[in-house]
């Protein structure tokens, strides 16, 4: 797997996490808009604020507080771990031996796998067709935004005038030192601000002789306290959010929300000054929107007295129904907008607390887990039965506490965890390894994210897990990654598949000249080997014949001697 498809995985879990998030609080906060639809403007602003300002939050960030936590969380890791239990339960251990009759034994043959397509993983394809739009969208804001400044390019400056004289009033009015520059052009048809280093407000050529002086002072205000609220700024924010999500329905309506808003709390801070009434200032609007014909070039980052697909009407009534006593924005708003913040921006679930499902469920698990192996044929060793987390598992959650290992019969209450070095997982001292029952066993963890761990159960040197009458399980291990894990360590607990055995796993009536065994993989396999059992049932191995490898490293062979009328097993 090549970087493109390491990165694509990880693109498409943030990107997944991110979608879901977004549409839900979009929901939440356009749900709490409509409940405060006659409050002041700038707590919706606030909370529409919140949409943007998640966007650029990672979809893993949770706090015990957030919504994720307390809701999501439980819904989410209940459905998932009752899943993930119910699955691998119903799966024995892949490294049961088989016993056979007359003839040679061996180990149960897993079906082949089929080859690696060479077509490229739906995660690196997605990410393609992502990075194509963004790149696109790019394109199209440049090249407005270059047209743009070649339209006010060598527009004239207005520096002195009854235009510039009102503009420096309003602006010590407004307690701007820096006032951005005003400029005139025929290219335009409607008043507008754009620029975050050099701001300029852009006039149409002979719209203050077409306007009232009091109609041009509501123009000026509106643009001058668009820059003193840095609205230039949150629109390239706006933008850059759009970019990472043009495929989103719910980003492009919280960012036409975000705009409408921004209009409206501009407007109350143009009437919270108390030189224009409500009356003067909607008529002041409706005459500039009759002289631009009804047309903007105001979008994206570019704040204007109105904008493309503005609610317009419901700019006016919130203007002419303006009370300044009535729609506050105090202590209480503002108290709102960080508790909204705290509860809904880190949405992502809590961890999962497998202890407490498992728990839940042991009755019901053990029940129909005894049912299921009474009637399967016992081996003279305990079986593994299942595992938590499932043998060979990737994604699996880093807040699991306990591994859990279920045998088919009651054991005998010892227990050998074994294995070391970085792939075992740090043990929870604050708890001890336990019997929940007879046959399952738990051991307490601290995981860690992108981490592969793995666990053996019992070992040539440790093997205290054993049956009541004191027969030990076969060597196995419990190996898997976590979330977050990259291709290349997830690879690590793909198994490799036996796709041959010669002579045929169960055959009966063997050749009792046959002088050596053959397993084959699926794939080219380490120097190791562990041919294993003992007993009568174990092939006598020639002390001048050594196991070995094929060139290819797929085929291992041993070499054996027989006798006729003899039954044989080995792992």
């Amino acid at each position: 797997m090549n970087t493109l498809d390491q990165f694509s995985q990880s693109w498409l879990a943030w990107i997944t996490s991110a979608t879901w998030q977004l549409a839900l609080l979009v929901c939440i906060v356009a749900s709490i808009g409509w409940l405060v639809r006659s409050a002041s403007p700038r707590l919706r602003y606030g909370l529409w604020l919140l949409v943007l300002v998640k966007v650029f939050l990672s979809p893993t960030l949770t706090t015990p507080l957030s919504i994720g936590n307390w809701a999501i969380g439980p819904i989410a890791e209940s459905a998932k771990q009752y899943t993930e239990a119910v699955g691998s339960r119903g799966r024995s251990s892949p490294n049961q031996p088989i016993v056979t009759s007359h003839g040679v034994a061996g180990v149960a043959p897993h079906s082949p796998t089929n080859p690696e397509r060479s077509v490229a993983p739906l995660s690196t394809v997605l990410f393609v067709i992502w990075a194509s739009g963004c790149v696109l969208f790019w394109g199209i804001v440049g090249w407005r935004y270059m047209r743009l400044l070649r339209l006010t390019r060598d527009a004239p400056s207005i520096d002195e005038g009854p235009a510039r004289i009102a503009l420096e009033r309003i602006a010590l009015q407004l307690n701007i030192r820096r006032v951005p520059e005003l400029i005139t052009t025929t290219t335009v048809t409607s008043p507008f601000l754009f620029g975050v280093v050099h701001p300029r407000i852009v006039l149409p050529d002979g719209l203050t002789q077409k306007l009232s002086e009091d109609d041009s002072a509501s123009v000026l205000t509106h643009e001058l306290v668009h820059w003193k609220r840095r609205d230039t700024w949150i629109g390239w924010l706006q933008v850059l959010a759009q970019s990472l999500f043009w495929f989103h329905p719910f980003v492009w309506l919280a960012n036409g929300q975000l705009r409408h808003e921004r209009e409206c709390a501009c407007d109350e801070t143009v009437l919270r000054l108390g030189e224009i009434t409500p009356a003067t200032y909607g008529e002041s609007i409706v005459r500039v929107l009759t002289t631009a014909k009804a047309r903007s070039l105001v979008g994206g980052s570019l704040v204007g007295v109105f904008e493309r697909g503005a609610k317009l009407q419901n700019r006016l009534e919130d203007i002419m129904n303006y009370a300044k006593d009535r729609r506050r924005f105090g202590w209480i708003s503002r108290a709102g907008i960080l508790v909204a913040a705290l509860l809904l921006l880190p949405m992502a679930p809590r961890v999962a607390q497998w202890t407490e499902v498992a728990d839940a469920e042991e009755p019901q698990r053990r029940t129909a887990q005894e049912n299921k192996t009474d009637r399967a044929p016992k081996t003279p060793y305990p079986v593994i039965v299942a595992t938590i987390p499932e043998q060979g598992a990737t994604g699996v959650s880093y807040g699991l506490k306990e591994i859990t290992v279920e045998f088919d019969r009651d054991m005998g209450g010892g227990m050998s965890w074994t294995g070391g070095g970085p792939a075992f997982p740090t043990v929870d001292k604050r708890r001890q390894a336990r019997w929940t029952n007879p046959r399952t066993c738990v051991l307490p963890v601290k995981l860690e994210k992108g981490k592969f761990y793995r666990v053996g159960i019992n070992s040539t040197s440790f093997q205290n897990f054993r049956s009541q009458d004191g027969t030990p399980t076969p060597s196995s291990a419990i190996f898997f990654t976590t979330v977050g894990a990259s291709p290349s360590i997830e690879r690590r607990v793909r198994l490799p598949k036996i796709v041959e055995i010669e002579p045929e796993n169960g055959a009966t009536d063997v050749d009792p000249g046959t002088k050596a065994l053959r397993v084959t993989f699926n794939t080219p396999m380490g120097e190791g080997m562990s041919w294993t059992g003992g007993g009568e049932n174990f092939p006598d191995i020639p002390d001048d014949k050594r196991p070995r490898w094929s060139r290819d490293g797929r085929t291992c062979t041993l070499s054996v001697s027989l006798k006729p009328d003899h039954e044989y097993r080995l792992g």
